[in-house]
C-alpha cells in the first residue's frame, strides 16, 4: 500500500492528466471548426482546387485526432474514477480528493 503523500500525489497527477486531455480535446474540435470554416470560405471564393484540398486534408488530420484524444481522455477519466473510489478513505479531507471529484462531475457532463 503505498503512503499517504504518495497517493495525494498520484491523485494530483491522475486529476491532471484527465483536465489536460479535456483541454487537449477542447483544442482539437476549435481546430476542426476553424479549418472547416476555412476550407468553406476557400470553396465559395473559387480558390485554386489543389488549395481547396491541402485545406481539406488539414482538416481531415485535424478531424482524426478527436476520436483519440476523446478515447485517452475516457481511459484517464474511468482510472480517476476507480483510483478515488480505491482510495477514498486514504484522501478524505485533502484538497486533492476534492479537485479530484470536482474534474470527475466536471467531466462527467460531457459523456452524458
Amino acid at each position: 500500500m503505498a503512503s499517504s503523500a504518495e497517493l495525494v500525489k498520484l491523485c494530483k497527477v491522475k486529476t491532471n492528466s484527465v483536465k489536460r486531455l479535456h483541454k487537449e480535446l477542447g483544442y482539437y474540435e476549435k481546430e476542426r471548426d476553424k479549418e472547416q470554416a476555412r476550407v468553406d470560405k476557400m470553396k465559395a471564393a473559387g480558390a485554386d482546387i489543389s488549395d481547396v484540398k491541402q485545406a481539406e486534408n488539414v482538416l481531415q488530420e485535424s478531424a482524426m485526432m478527436i476520436p483519440q484524444t476523446r478515447q485517452r481522455l475516457e481511459a484517464a477519466l474511468a482510472e480517476l474514477q476507480s483510483f478515488v473510489v480505491e482510495n477514498v478513505e486514504d484522501l478524505k479531507e485533502t484538497e486533492e480528493l476534492q479537485a479530484a471529484k470536482d474534474t470527475l462531475s466536471e467531466i462527467e457532463k460531457l459523456f452524458k
